[in-house]
C-alpha cells in the first residue's frame, strides 16, 4: 500500500507561559540513562466528515502549537545529555494520503505496514550530537485513507518522554483539538523539575549502563520476527482461575499474568530441542516511580520516572509453571518501593543505581535468555479524541528496520478487558511460539480489527 507524503513542516509553540524565565533545564539521571530512541503509536478513526488530509491538519497543526505551549520543553532540544534547552525547535507534522482502504490496511497489520504511518519509519544509527541537533522530541504524521479515515501517527523521544509523560501530553493535545471541558484548565500543569530535583543528573555518565559495554540481550544480529498477539478478557480470566489454585500466588494482576504466561513460552521457543542443558532467564519490566514513591509524584511530573524490576528464573528446576513466575514477578515489582526508590534519589543515588547495574552486569554475564517487557496498560490510549471521536484501533508501531529482540509491549485491547501484546523474537523462536497450541490456546495471532 503506498503512503504518500504531500507536506511537511514544522510547529512551534502558540505562546510561553509567563512563568518561563529558565533557558534550559536539567535532565535527571534517569533521563540520561535513557537512550535517543522513539517510542511510536498509530491512532486510527473512521471519519464521517470531510476526509480531506489538508483541512484536517489544520485544526490538529493549531491545536498541537496550544498544547507544545504548556509543554515547552518537549519542543525544545536536548543539549549534552545534561539539559534541555527551551528554545522552540518545534515538532515535526507531516500530511500523507495512503493510497488505499483503512478496512484493508487493518485486516492483517502488521508492524512493517504500520511503519509507513510513522513519521520516522526507518531507524537511523548515528551519534548522540546528531541525534541533538536535527531530530525533534515529538513528530507527528497525519495519514488520510483514500477510502475513508485516518490514521495519526505520532513519535516520541524517550529521552525524556516516559509512558506516563508521553500519556499526558496526548491528552492534553486531545482535550484541545477536541475543544472538551479540559481545554479549560483540566490535566494538570506539567511539573518540570520534580524528576531532577529527585534524581538529581550527573555530568561524567556515558559509558557507565552494562548496555554500552559490549552486551545487550535487546539487539539482534540475525532476523526479527514482530507479531500481535491478542489475549481476550475470557482467555485471561480463565488464567487468572487456574493460577488461585496455587497457594503461593496472591491476587494477580492482568498484567502479571499475561506476562509470566508469555514468559513461559518465550523460554520454550528459545530452548533447543535437541539439548539438555537449560540456561537461566531474566525478565525485566517497566516499572512508573510516581505511585510507588511516598508522597506520590504528580502524575504531572515530566521524564522517565519509572525503573526496570528484575526477575531471575532457573530453568533447571524442570517444568515452567506459570504460577511460579507470577510469584517471581510479584516479588520483583515489590522490591520497586519507596525505600529503594529513596536511595535512588539525591546526590547519594549514583551507588544504588550503580550497584543495580553491576548486579546487572553479574546476571547478564552468563548471557541468560533475556526479556523486557513495558507495559501501555491504564493510560488512557483508547481515549484520545481530537474531535473525531474515539479511535477504532490504537497500536504499537516502529522502524522496520529495528533491531530490537526479545522486547514485549502490552496495551489494552480496543474492546472488552482484553490484552494486545506485540511480541519481538528472533524468526526461528517465533517460528516456534506462533505455531504452538498452546499458546495459541490463550492467545489469537493478529485478528483482523473490525471498524466501528
Amino acid at each position: 500500500m503506498e503512503v504518500e507524503i504531500i507536506s511537511s513542516e514544522s510547529i512551534k509553540p502558540s505562546s510561553f507561559p509567563p512563568y518561563v524565565h529558565l533557558k534550559s533545564f536539567k535532565l535527571s539521571i534517569l533521563d540520561q540513562l535513557s537512550p535517543f530512541t522513539y517510542t511510536s503509536l498509530v491512532f486510527f478513526y473512521t471519519l464521517k466528515q470531510s476526509n480531506d488530509p489538508l483541512h484536517l491538519s489544520h485544526a490538529l497543526k493549531t491545536s498541537l502549537s496550544k498544547a507544545l505551549s504548556e509543554f515547552y520543553l518537549l519542543a525544545g532540544a536536548i543539549k549534552g545529555h545534561t539539559q534541555i534547552l527551551a528554545n522552540a525547535v518545534g515538532a515535526l507534522f507531516q500530511v500523507a494520503k495512503v493510497y488505499g482502504a483503512m478496512s484493508e490496511f487493518l485486516n492483517q497489520p502488521s508492524f512493517e505496514s504500520l511503519s509507513q504511518l510513522i513519521p520516522f519509519r526507518s531507524a537511523r544509527i548515528m551519534s548522540s550530537s546528531t541525534m541533538e541537533a536535527i531530530y525533534p522530541q515529538v513528530a507527528v504524521q497525519l495519514n488520510a485513507f483514500n477510502g475513508g479515515g485516518v490514521a495519526v501517527g505520532v513519535c516520541f523521544l524517550h529521552k525524556v518522554i516516559d509512558g506516563t509523560t508521553l500519556s499526558n501530553f496526548l491528552r492534553r493535545w486531545a482535550a484541545v483539538a477536541g475543544g472538551s471541558a479540559e481545554e479549560k484548565g483540566g490535566g494538570g500543569v506539567p511539573e518540570y523539575a520534580v524528576a531532577a530535583e529527585a534524581f538529581p543528573g550527573r555530568d561524567l555518565l556515558l559509558g557507565n549502563s552494562w548496555l554500552s559495554k559490549g552486551y545487550s540481550p535487546f539487539v539482534s544480529e540475525g532476523k526479527i520476527k514482530r507479531r500481535r498477539f491478542v489475549f481476550k478478557g475470557d482467555a485471561i480470566l480463565e488464567l487468572k482461575k487456574e493460577l488461585v489454585k496455587w497457594k503461593n500466588v496472591k491476587n494477580p494482576t492482568t498484567v502479571e499474568v499475561v506476562t509470566a504466561f508469555i514468559w513461559k513460552y518465550m523460554m520454550i521457543a528459545a530452548t533447543p530441542r535437541s539439548s539438555n542443558s537449560k540456561r537461566s532467564s531474566v525478565l525485566t519490566h517497566a516499572v512508573d516511580l510516581r505511585r510507588r514513591m511516598a508522597p506520590p509524584l504528580p502524575t504531572t511530573s515530566i521524564g522517565n520516572i519509572f525503573w526496570s524490576a528484575v526477575a531471575h528464573y532457573d530453568m533447571s528446576d524442570g517444568e515452567i509453571e506459570v504460577s511460579k513466575l507470577v510469584n517471581l514477578l510479584q516479588q520483583s515489582f515489590a522490591e520497586i518501593d519507596d525505600k529503594f526508590i529513596r536511595e535512588m534519589g539525591g546526590e547519594e543515588g549514583f551507588e544504588t543505581i550503580s550497584k543495580w547495574f553491576i548486579r546487572m552486569g553479574e546476571l547478564y554475564s552468563s548471557k541468560p535468555y533475556s526479556y523486557g517487557f513495558t507495559s501501555w496498560r491504564n493510560m488512557g490510549l483508547n481515549e484520545v479524541d481530537f474531535g473525531w471521536g474515539k479511535p477504532s484501533w490504537v497500536s504499537l508501531a516502529g522502524p522496520e528496520n529495528s533491531v530490537l529482540k526479545n522486547v514485549v509491549v502490552l496495551k489494552e485491547a480496543i474492546l472488552g478487558d482484553g490484552i494486545e501484546a506485540w511480541i519481538m523474537l528472533d524468526e526461528d523462536e517465533m517460528n516456534i511460539l506462533e505455531n504452538d497450541q498452546q499458546f495459541l490456546a490463550f492467545a489469537s495471532h493478529n485478528p483482523t480489527i473490525h471498524l466501528g
